[in-house]
């Protein structure tokens, strides 16, 4: 009998975070899968979005340790996975996590009528600090259900809460990772400047939102009709901002980790007048389809091979899930930090650098990366 394998990931996210000195090689694939997700996402509305590349290639690793034969190579294929690009991944969230940049936590619940294979048990409690708990999913399904709830609450910090409506009582395994993360913007936005301005919106009614403003020296660069802004936080983590041509609201279709690291490599220092909406946005996406659409169908599938889980039964993942919070604002939650960090060298003579206008009146993409290019998260603005 081939058996439901629960694949869930978990995100919180509410304002953002500090410093990197990241892992080597992991840009890459987590960058790709970045922008394969990016266009499906914006293909299929024209509304809101927030992901975490970064936690579902996290979370994916942690299965493809128990995935074997040609679930494996699609698994590989589709994600640009191997053994040593699975490391870096977990040398990334370990660096994350013991700079205090983000709070990552991972944990499998399994079936007590089975046995986990040692060595997938080893990789998730020593690569992955993953917490391994068995369950009575069969005989105590609610009494699972709210222990899974209430770690996955906790874990970000009241978030996500009632994360599970119920449980089959078939399932045989549950592997959830939890991100939270909290931090300052290197400059914080002054409340007094922030005022209510029209957000353009196409083919809808304008809106008024809460607008925040700041001028100062912000990396700024113009490309193809786009406007590209960095906004740092604390220690060298940044968002990316990108304002579109007018109306083009899937700028995902023709963005490539190449075309993205070649935008961070033309922004020159310009005098900004900066316009950013407060937002807050909370999404659930169910992305089992959107992975079979990539190319992993086996692993869905009563072919799929999970040997390296367990022998004591066949599995296959039944679900995707991946649950997402941001909030935007002036400064957020840490707000005794030290803001005097400065973009570059202080000169010994003043510098009159060019002038650019960044309004984000109008829908807009945006990015959260580490210093060495890792798209953490990522999102699309429309208020609708």
């Amino acid at each position: 009998m081939l058996c439901k394998f629960f694949f869930v990931i978990t995100i919180c996210l509410t304002l953002i975070f500090p410093e990197a000195s990241r892992a080597q090689n992991s840009s890459g694939i987590i960058n790709n899968f970045a922008f394969k997700l990016g266009n499906i996402l914006a293909q299929d509305s024209d509304k809101n979005f927030f992901a975490s590349p970064f936690s579902i290639i996290s979370a994916f690793g942690m299965a493809y340790n128990g995935a074997s034969g040609e679930t494996k190579n699609e698994i590989e294929k589709v994600l640009n996975l191997n053994h040593d690009a699975n490391k870096n991944i977990m040398n990334l969230a370990k660096e994350l996590n013991d700079d205090k940049i983000l709070y990552s936590a991972n944990a499998l619940w399994f079936s007590d009528r089975i046995n986990l294979r040692r060595n997938f048990r080893q990789i998730l409690l020593n690569g992955y600090k993953t917490e391994i708990h068995q369950s009575n999913f069969k005989n105590e399904p609610t009494k699972s259900k709210n222990i899974i709830n209430n770690w996955v609450s906790e874990k970000t910090n009241n978030k996500i809460n009632n994360f599970i409506n119920s449980l089959d009582t078939e399932t045989k395994m549950i592997l959830i990772n939890a991100v939270y993360f909290n931090s300052e913007w290197r400059y914080k936005f002054d409340n007094n400047l922030t005022s209510l301005e029209f957000f353009k919106v196409p083919n809808a009614r304008n809106l008024k939102i809460p607008m925040m403003k700041q001028n100062r020296n912000f990396l700024y660069c113009e490309l193809e009709g786009n406007k590209i802004i960095e906004i740092p936080y604390k220690n060298n983590i940044s968002m990316y901002v990108i304002l579109p041509a007018e109306n083009d609201l899937n700028i995902f279709k023709n963005f490539t980790p190449e075309k993205f690291a070649g935008m961070l490599e033309s922004l020159k220092i310009h005098r900004v007048d900066l316009w950013l909406p407060k937002f807050k946005v909370e999404n659930s996406f169910e992305l089992k389809n959107i992975f079979e659409s990539l190319g992993i169908k086996l692993a869905f599938s009563n072919r799929a091979d999970f040997s390296r889980i367990t022998n004591d039964e066949k599995l296959k993942i039944d679900s995707v899930l991946h649950k997402t919070f941001i909030e935007v604002d002036e400064a957020k939650t840490e707000a005794s930090a030290a803001t005097g960090l400065t973009m570059v060298g202080i000169t010994a003579m003043p510098v009159d650098y060019p002038e650019a206008e960044f309004h984000a009146d109008r829908p807009f993409i945006y990015f959260i990366a580490d210093s060495s290019g890792n798209i953490l998260f990522m999102g699309r603005q429309t208020f609708k």
